[in-house]
């Protein structure tokens, strides 16, 4: 019960700061990377409702499978796990963006690509917690695996294939480096930053370039 009143109040606390970030950039003109973020935050929403009521289901039955009383352990626990670590990390992003959104600091193209990244992981994650339910409706009661017509079994299988796994491999997000060259590289990023905010902005060639330039010092 603990463990689902947590998960209750992760997932209301997480559409409401999605609500309030959908908002804020659905108000802030026609450009494509307020348009992206708004989406975004409409899907951790629309995704967070819909898995919420899913994982306390799985999590009810859970200890049914456990190897015993002393090892709370197996397949459905390690799902509803991820899921919630994927939902504290969506919404520590959140708040962070709803802080630092009207910063002149805050790294937008960055912060969009992993808010997409871990949004198509939330996604395939529903959609396996779907899966899970559908096996336990299936399998016999306190059925780990899955006995009867294989004709299910096959149709398991071809629906498995279509999920997209790259979501779960991860993105390259830094390297490591001589704290001598710090100075160096920060000013490369900084530069890099800015001429791609001022790029994204239509603006020509020329004048992307002097910009950047003249506001890279911030």
């Amino acid at each position: 019960v603990t463990h689902s009143m947590d998960l209750r109040s992760m997932t209301q606390s997480l559409v409401t700061l999605a609500e309030d970030n959908m908002a804020f950039f659905s108000g802030q003109g026609p450009g494509e990377t307020a348009r992206r973020l708004s989406g975004v935050f409409a899907g951790i929403r629309e995704q967070a409702l819909g898995l919420e009521p899913a994982l306390g289901r799985l999590l009810s039955v859970a200890h049914l499978f456990d190897l015993d009383a002393e090892t709370p352990a197996n397949g459905y626990r390690s799902l509803v796990h991820t899921a919630r670590c994927c939902l504290a990390h969506l919404l520590h992003k959140s708040r962070y963006v709803a802080s630092n959104r009207r910063s002149i600091f805050f790294r937008t193209s960055h912060n969009l690509a992993e808010l997409e990244a871990y949004l198509a992981a939330l996604t395939q994650l529903r959609a396996l917690a779907y899966y899970a339910q559908r096996l336990l409706a299936i399998n016999r009661p306190g059925k780990l695996f899955f006995e009867g017509d294989e004709g299910v079994t096959a149709d398991f299988l071809r629906e498995y294939v279509t999920l997209h796994k790259g979501c779960f491999y991860g993105r390259c997000l830094g390297f490591q480096f001589t704290p001598a060259i710090r100075p160096f590289l920060q000013t490369i990023s900084i530069g890099l930053v800015s001429f791609g905010e001022h790029y994204k902005r239509n603006e020509t060639g020329l004048s992307v370039t002097a910009s950047s330039l003249f506001t890279s010092g911030r």
